[in-house]
């Protein structure tokens, strides 16, 4: 379907002005309280139910709740997570219905993403990055690749576990690679399967942390590919040469398992 053209991403640093709705209306037996986040398409608010629980709703932005490829997004992802059921993804509550808009209701995820540990010592992050391989081994298992792998779509839960979110990009592993984010994809041009595509931006988000910064800037690979950069943490060399070599194979590694070894042979350094 045609609705990989939309940028799905929620991002906590883009919110800005949010329109009302949903604001302080009650959703099903959820009450929208405060925007979390907002990307090209979603919007995701901070919920709470009448017992105190509390959940996160994402739902197309006011100009696309009408529009039917935004509402399949939201749609598609709770399909993929219900289906996956992955303690490293997101857990989906339900779906609603309302005012002619999907809405998905997700785990609340108070403790932000991994983007504050990006250059820290790698026993900080390498929990978080192996819950990342795991999930998306889990995805793997059926048949699945999410399609924007990268670090604000890592976040922690109350209890500081790992969750991967934002599945709107999810497709077989063997489809074309979707158009995401930039600093983590492979050039449109490039062919690429959505399985390769996985193993790219999972080496870019590995570089990423170990070097402090992106390994080709915002623009990605599309736009003028910077140098690779060095560790900022010397300890964290191995890992960074594992992902540098990643991703000069432009994601053509022999699958999730390059990862898993790279992370084992960091195990007796870094716990």
């Amino acid at each position: 379907m045609r609705t990989q053209a939309l940028v799905t991403e929620s991002d906590a640093h883009a919110i800005g002005t949010f329109v009302d709705w949903p604001n302080g209306e009650s959703l099903g037996s959820w009450h929208a309280v405060a925007p979390l986040g907002r990307g090209g398409t979603a919007e995701v608010w901070h919920a709470v139910s009448s017992d105190g629980r509390e959940a996160a709703l994402k739902l197309a932005k006011r100009e696309l709740r009408r529009h039917p490829e935004a509402n399949a997004l939201i749609r598609h992802e709770h399909a993929v997570l219900s289906a996956v059921a992955s303690p490293r993804l997101v857990e989906p509550y339900e779906l609603i219905e309302h005012d002619g808009a999907a809405v998905l209701v997700l785990e609340y995820l108070p403790h932000g993403d991994l983007v504050p540990l990006l250059g820290a010592p790698p026993q900080q992050w390498l929990p978080a990055f192996r819950a990342v391989v795991c999930a998306l081994v889990d995805l793997e298992h059926h048949g699945l690749a999410h399609g924007d792998v990268k670090a604000r779509n890592v976040l922690f839960a109350a209890d500081g576990s790992t969750r991967l979110t934002d599945l709107t990009s999810a497709r077989p592993l063997d489809a074309p690679a979707a158009a995401t984010t930039a600093a983590y994809s492979l050039p449109a041009q490039s062919g690429s399967s959505a399985r390769e595509a996985d193993c790219f931006a999972l080496a870019a988000l590995l570089f990423e942390l170990a070097a402090g910064r992106l390994p080709y800037g915002q623009g990605g690979l599309s736009g003028n590919a910077a140098e690779l950069a060095r560790p900022v943490v010397p300890e964290a060399g191995s890992l960074l040469a594992a992902a540098a070599a990643a991703l000069r194979a432009r994601g053509r590694v022999q699958g999730l398992s390059y990862f898993s070894d790279a992370l084992e042979s960091a195990r007796p350094f870094h716990g």
